[in-house]
């Protein structure tokens, strides 16, 4: 409940300092930013649906143009027997640029959903792959055979005793024939296309097809072993009508049997696998819808791609912003709305998914990862229909960057966050640097009114930004106000002991007059016992009394005898060792040892002062010390300092000694004895210490059998460290 409560009265964020505080109360302005993201998001959300429903409207306009225009899809017309479906069939993919006819396999996808596959005899095997672009058709043929046999020579291609592998093809023609060509090398590398013509007599011979090219190369596994071949070729799609196909004869050796297998008919060597591929008019058809960025593709209804129209470039103010901080905004706004890099494999299938729900005659849109870092494809397709209206016979789909929105995005986005950006780092730099003025200056504040007070009483009474006009201003006005009246009390005080010295001692002469007026007045037969033990304590009172006043007025007399000293150059090891013997001879019944350094110790400050403090440590010392204790007085002489020391046996100093054995009227004696004792002695030591630029300190001996006293005092004089500085 008190938690509660001290969070009601002074906020969350108390504990904290007033640096901190401010910013945490700039870091507000982050809010800025964050409304800017919220903003920009729904700015682009709004974006993406109307480039989606675009898209889709474009699609559907494309699909209706072609309904029911069958001749524009399929080459012949071959519409009417896709239903059918047919293993032998070839559907090549439409690519964007011409392959190269190298006779390697690196280009092409052979794991494509449109390769044909016949398996051969004793493992070996093919495979057909087809691709189109413009009017030109590729075959690559991918056979594996362990046993790879060329023909002897180039001379002799229908001689059958020199003969090796072969590979057939055939094609309708436009006449309504078929042609059937072979390939036959006598080694790896450009191959040529012949078919055989019957000449007079029956003589058949070997004439070369100039219009098709193609390569012929090994392929190796990975012990360098052959393991098959590739054979790769272009021909014109002029050349080719409704079906296609490919025989492989394989022999173990020259004139040897051979084994057949492939999509043609092995009897007559006819093809009977179509080749399903769109109309060479179809993409005249499509280039009116052609947009910039927005690629067209057109699929069968079995998902086979007939044609695709790439994207004309974008001009160049619709490119993605490029740059650091539209990267980092990019990264906090997409989310999950915008798709993140994934696999080609990844961007087929969820292509393929869009075509397969447009097929079941349901146009939609969606976005997937493109093809590059940080693209994103908006995409679209719609079923185009028979003349009936029902059956389903293609789909266009239509894709395109999102570079247009996003850019649009990006811009509005980058200028909108750099701006905030900007004015929060403003603001929090602002706030930084307010609240560490402020800071400073409450700190000169704190440290002026904590050193205000001098420990021997002195007040100081102006304080830092006394002269300011704001709040902190009218706080340093009144701790001023405060200190002056403090220093007037202190003042008071200061002078109260010898005033009180000055009236108190003409009463106590009174006093002390009487006492003996009335001895020396007393009857003939002398005072009574009882009237001379009162005499004698009174005057014993008054005496004390007498050393009381005294003592009140030494401390007085110090601090204006430090105030008005003379400094000069002197030896304080032969004062020390002077003022040692004194001693030897003021207390006979203490014994004295000391540790001095031989030589000249000089120094700089006031010789009687010293001589003033070794008599208060030392009548400390005798105070707590027995009758034939020791006590040892010690000079060690630094580069700049000398330390003086004054040790004892005795009690050990109570814990909190450290802190205010120095001050002035304090005073740990246990008990009192018949002296006054003021607690004045050791306040002298330190006025006297810190005159020289030192400091006193005392601590027990290691084996707690008394105390030492240490002074440490400046060699050399500076008026910048002295709390009493010299006289004028």
């Amino acid at each position: 409940m008190g938690r509660v409560t001290d969070l009601l009265n002074f906020g969350p964020i108390s504990p904290f300092r007033l640096r901190t505080k401010l910013l945490l109360l700039a870091m507000t302005t982050l809010a800025l930013p964050w409304a800017g993201c919220q903003y920009a998001r729904e700015m682009e959300t709004v974006l993406r649906e109307s480039e989606q429903q675009s898209l889709l409207a474009v699609a559907t306009t494309i699909a209706s143009s072609l309904q029911g225009r069958q001749e524009l899809l399929f080459r012949n017309d071959s519409l009417s027997a896709l239903d059918a479906g047919n293993a032998r069939d070839v559907t090549p993919v439409v690519l964007s640029g011409a392959p190269l006819i190298d006779g390697r396999a690196d280009e092409w996808d052979s794991n494509a959903r449109n390769v044909v596959r016949v398996a051969g005899p004793g493992g070996d095997g093919m495979r057909l792959l087809a691709a189109t672009h413009e009017r030109w058709l590729y075959l690559a043929l991918l056979v594996r055979d362990d046993r790879l046999v060329f023909d002897s020579s180039e001379m002799t291609p229908l001689d059958a005793t020199t003969i090796g592998d072969r590979i057939w093809l055939a094609f309708d023609d436009r006449r309504g024939g078929q042609q059937r060509l072979f390939f036959a090398s006598t080694g790896p590398g450009r191959v040529r296309a012949r078919r055989i013509e019957t000449r007079e007599y029956g003589r058949e011979e070997a004439v070369e097809e100039p219009r098709i090219s193609a390569v012929w190369q090994r392929t190796r596994d990975g012990a360098a072993r052959d393991n098959g071949y590739v054979l790769e070729m272009s021909i014109p799609l002029t050349m080719v009508g409704q079906h296609i196909g490919v025989e492989i004869d394989d022999r173990d050796r020259r004139g040897g049997p051979r084994s057949s297998y492939g999509t043609l008919d092995t009897s007559d060597l006819r093809a009977t696998g179509r080749l399903i591929a769109a109309s060479p008019d179809l993409n005249d058809h499509l280039r009116q819808f052609s947009q910039p960025g927005v690629e067209l593709t057109v699929a069968s209804s079995t998902g086979a791609v007939l044609t695709r129209l790439d994207a004309p470039a974008l001009p160049g103010d619709f490119t993605r912003m490029r740059g650091f901080l539209p990267r980092m905004y990019r990264v906090f706004l997409d989310g999950g709305a915008i798709p993140r890099s994934v696999s080609q494999q990844e961007r087929e299938r969820a292509a393929q998914e869009l075509t397969a729900r447009a097929v079941k005659g349901k146009p939609e849109s969606t976005l997937f990862a493109g093809p590059y870092e940080n693209r994103v494809i908006v995409a679209a397709a719609a079923p185009i229909y028979a003349a009936d209206a029902k059956r389903v016979i293609g789909v266009i789909q239509l894709a395109q960057t999102a570079d247009r929105w996003l850019t649009l995005r990006d811009r509005a986005l980058t200028r909108l966050l750099n701006l905030t950006l900007f004015v929060t780092l403003f603001a929090v730099g602002a706030a930084f640097w307010f609240a560490g003025r402020m800071t400073l200056r409450i700190s000169r504040l704190g440290a002026a009114a904590e050193t205000a007070l001098g420990r021997e009483g002195s007040v100081i009474r102006e304080l830092p930004e006394s002269g300011a006009r704001d709040e902190l201003g009218d706080l340093s006005r009144s701790f001023s106000s405060l200190l002056g009246r403090l220093d007037e009390y202190t003042g008071y005080l200061r002078t109260l002991a010898g005033k009180l010295a000055h009236e108190i001692r003409t009463p106590l002469t009174i006093v002390r007059s009487s006492l003996e007026n009335l001895e020396s007045e007393a009857a003939p037969g002398g005072l009574g016992e009882n009237a001379k033990i009162y005499i004698a304590r009174a005057r014993e009172g008054s005496e004390r009394l007498g050393a009381i006043l005294t003592a009140m007025g030494a401390a007085t007399k110090v601090e204006e005898a430090i105030a008005h000293s003379e400094r000069q150059r002197f030896d304080i090891g032969a004062l020390v060792r002077a003022t040692v013997e004194a001693y030897r001879g003021a207390f006979s019944n203490r014994r004295f040892s000391s540790d001095i350094p031989a030589g000249e110790v000089p120094m700089t400050g006031a010789p009687e002062l010293i001589v003033q403090m070794l008599d208060k440590l030392v009548d400390n010392a005798v105070d707590f010390s027995g009758d034939g204790d020791t006590i040892s007085i010690g000079l060690r002489a630094e580069d700049d300092h000398v330390e003086l020391s004054v040790a004892n046996p005795g009690p050990p100093l109570p814990p909190e000694a450290a802190t205010r054995l120095f001050e002035s009227l304090w005073q740990s004696r246990a008990e009192a004895d018949k002296r006054p004792h003021f607690g004045l002695g050791l306040y002298i030591v330190r006025l006297i210490a810190e005159f020289h630029g030192g400091s006193a300190e005392a601590a027990n001996l290691p084996d707690h059998s008394g105390a030492r006293f240490t002074v440490r005092l400046a060699r050399r004089f500076r008026d910048r460290d002295f709390a009493h500085p010299p006289p004028a």
